[in-house]
């Protein structure tokens, strides 16, 4: 990682279950994730991914708006649109039956799936 990384992933580098190691193997890792408008936990997953330090974002389907949302999360993220083969899908959870409830609470499961879905993804790339 070079000086500039290492700050900016300060807060990842020392918690126990990440380290600098785990960090590693993010900025080395590839994520392939599609991006609809009717979904948009698939967003918010990716910008999850892009401001954690993945290495490489294959956003299927994004506009040019998203990709450029998705720029400003991740400066070390490449955004690759040609649909790289050895990046690994991030699985979106289902959503659940009994949500939303309420007014507003589209947005509350968007985030609920979006950082549940990023968040599993860099524990596995990180912890193997």
């Amino acid at each position: 990682m070079r000086d500039d990384q290492v700050r900016r992933y300060a807060r990842h580098i020392l918690l126990p279950d990440l380290g600098g190691l785990g960090q590693t193997a993010l900025l080395g890792s590839a994520a392939r994730i599609d991006l609809r408008d009717d979904d948009p936990g698939a967003l918010i997953a990716a910008i999850y991914l892009a401001a954690g330090g993945v290495g490489t974002i294959v956003p299927r389907g994004a506009t040019p708006a998203q990709l450029a949302r998705l720029r400003t999360y991740g400066p070390d993220t490449k955004l690759d649109t040609t649909d790289a083969a050895e990046a690994r899908d991030v699985p979106l959870p289902a959503r659940r039956p009994w949500w939303p409830s309420a007014e507003g609470d589209e947005l509350a499961l968007a985030f609920w799936r979006g950082g549940l879905a990023a968040t599993r993804w860099m524990a596995e790339v990180a912890t193997r």
